[in-house]
């Protein structure tokens, strides 16, 4: 194995010890289910790792895996048809206590994101959520960073815009 090849395997070592509950968390408030998301994040790590190990030529393993991770999730969903559950009956729906917690969250910030058109939805996701900068945004999307500004800036104001009509619940 080449000196480069151990140097991207140890990188990625180390952004799974640091960062692996950030990329599930990462999964999961694009899938909403626990389970999957787990396994969609095991399964691109072994990927990554497998193609690392093939000498795939990677210029950044964290943005490798966060694009990996992005990229599976959108395929997740072509794959599979998503059992929709109405809002109102979610609180049914069989959920851990440890899972609550996010599980709340994500339905809070799913009714509001679902009010902006797909591309400022994943900007703002990428940018309050995974806490990415603009920059690793524009990375991440294969758009100009200026774009990935705009639509943040316009998402905002969509959302304000919404809370502030009268009588619109959310």
């Amino acid at each position: 194995m080449s000196e480069e090849t151990e140097q991207l395997l140890k990188e990625l070592e180390r952004i799974v010890a640091e960062r692996q509950d950030w990329l599930f968390r990462f999964a999961y408030m694009r899938i909403g289910i626990r389970e999957d998301a787990e396994d969609l994040v095991q399964e691109v790590l072994l990927g990554v790792f497998r193609r690392l190990r093939e000498k795939t030529r990677v210029d950044s393993v964290e943005q490798y895996v966060i694009r990996s991770i992005s990229n599976a999730c959108i395929d997740y969903f072509r794959k599979k048809t998503p059992k929709v559950v109405m809002l109102d009956k979610a609180k049914e729906v069989a959920i851990n206590d440890s899972d609550r917690q996010i599980h709340e969250e994500y339905m809070r910030v799913n009714r509001l994101l679902d009010l902006l058109p797909a591309e400022q939805r994943e900007i703002v996701r990428l940018k309050c959520y995974d806490d990415l900068t603009f920059r690793q945004i524009a990375e991440l999307q294969d758009i100009p960073e200026a774009t990935a500004k705009s639509r943040y800036r316009y998402a905002i104001q969509h959302l304000q815009q919404m809370m502030n009509k009268k009588g619109h619940a959310i």
